[in-house]
């Protein structure tokens, strides 16, 4: 009887019962290509059926999830990462026009200002795939603390709902970006429209009535904002203080 090649144990059948490694054969260009082709088609469609998922009913969607019917779904973390890539490699390429388009609204006579307000820009453009990954865990612990005694999840299973819907929302603002090469406006609508899906999805999952779904909903979404500009402004500016030895509240006290 042939052995695993992997542990030693004997085969019975197609996988060794014991590690669960399938019955190898010799490496050949042909299997190579169909393992990356099933790779990359299995993988797109994952991605695929998720995002239509929680697109069309993010509540059930999350609650299927964390009953443990996750056979047809991504991981929620895999899920993120992916999208948060695509979102990083478009914010790249469309922030220079969107700063420049908020700069406009700079009323400053000072050099000084405009040069801290161009260094933040940059910091921001720079390490925004980085930021982004606190909004998840910001939105999880705002929708467990309101949301824990009608639902019962726990932070985990709040997390796990937060990267779902933080990832679709990076969906929409991919969208939104691209479309501001129209018009550079267009990408302020951001905001609003991750808004009233966070709202949505946190209603449908919990079952709650829809006008304290409303309020409770907005006061997640609302915080979670408030929390996540805070905590990256304080560590743009820390970053600038402590690593490039600007200190920033002094270029915009400083007398005209």
């Amino acid at each position: 009887m042939e052995k695993c090649s992997n542990c030693g144990n004997e085969f019975e059948g197609k996988y060794c019962h014991h590690c669960g490694q399938e019955k190898v054969k010799r490496l050949q260009v042909r299997s190579i290509v169909h393992e990356v082709t099933h790779g990359i088609l299995h993988w797109e469609n994952s991605i695929l059926k998720t995002f239509r998922s929680l697109l069309l009913n993010p509540g059930q969607t999350v609650k299927d999830y964390i009953s443990g019917k996750r056979k047809s779904f991504i991981k929620p973390f895999s899920y993120f990462i992916f999208i948060q890539t695509i979102f990083a490699v478009v914010f790249h390429r469309m922030s220079e026009k969107y700063f420049a388009f908020m700069n406009v609204k700079v009323t400053s006579d000072s050099a000084e200002e405009l040069t801290r307000i161009s260094e933040i820009q940059h910091i921001v453009g720079q390490y925004v795939n980085y930021f982004n990954y606190f909004m998840p865990v910001i939105l999880a612990f705002f929708f467990y603390l309101f949301f824990r005694k009608k639902t019962g999840v726990n932070y985990a299973e709040s997390l796990a709902a937060a990267f779902f819907w933080v990832g679709t929302t990076l969906v929409f603002s991919v969208v939104l970006m691209l479309l501001s090469l129209i018009d550079i406006r267009i990408w302020n609508a951001r905001f609003f429209i991750g808004t009233v899906f966070y709202i949505y999805a946190m209603i449908k999952f919990s079952d709650i009535s829809l006008v304290k779904g409303i309020l409770k909903g907005m006061a997640v979404t609302t915080l979670s904002y408030i929390t996540y500009i805070l905590f990256v402004s304080v560590l743009v500016i820390s970053y600038l203080y402590f690593a490039e030895g600007i200190n920033i509240f002094n270029a915009f006290s400083s007398p005209k």
